[in-house]
């Protein structure tokens, strides 16, 4: 069975045990546990790889940036080659 099956599963399940709820208070505790239990599964299950990911884009966007830094630095060396009486200073601007 796969994941998605097997959560479709544990729906089923808990909406079953939802219904034998008898009153608001077990209602009110089935409630907590189920939050403590979807926290729990957010911090183990979610975070990590959404935090894997983050870090494979931010490599990614930083490679990228890179290759934009090179092509301006090469497009202004291009220039100050072929004006080589007139250099920009863009630190002085």
């Amino acid at each position: 069975m796969d994941r998605f099956e097997e959560f479709g599963k544990r729906i089923d399940e808990e909406i079953a045990r939802l219904k034998r709820i008898n009153n608001f208070e077990d209602f009110g505790r089935r409630v907590d546990e189920e939050l403590t239990r979807v926290k729990s599964f957010v911090k183990e299950e979610v975070a990590p790889e959404t935090e894997k990911r983050a870090a494979q884009f931010l490599r990614e966007v930083s490679e990228k940036l890179a290759e934009a830094a090179g092509w301006i630095e090469a497009r202004q060396a291009a220039r100050n080659a072929q004006n080589p009486q007139n250099p920009r200073n863009p630190s002085s601007s």
